[in-house]
């Protein structure tokens, strides 16, 4: 089993406003460029999602706290075709 490597990860304390924005920023880039690229300690990863692309939403509460994920899952190289049955 492959272990996971964490190339990117960020959390910030922004406004309802501001996470609009930034995921509309992502949502744009992804319909007119099919990638966005990120930047964190003057390194840039380039985020491509190819093939079939899987889509998890995640809300949990803990106590007072509630969380809520968005989570996108591809395999690079993975076919875009649909599986057909005859």
């Amino acid at each position: 089993m492959a272990r996971e490597v964490v190339h990117y990860k960020s959390e910030s304390q922004l406004s309802v406003q501001e996470i609009a924005d930034f995921l509309r920023l992502i949502a744009d880039k992804l319909s007119q460029e099919g990638s966005f690229q990120v930047e964190q300690g003057g390194q840039e990863f380039l985020i491509r999602p190819a093939g079939r692309t899987q889509l998890e939403l995640k809300y949990e509460t803990k106590g007072e706290k509630e969380k809520f994920e968005i989570e996108i899952e591809w395999r690079p190289g993975a076919s875009q075709e649909n599986i057909v049955i005859k």
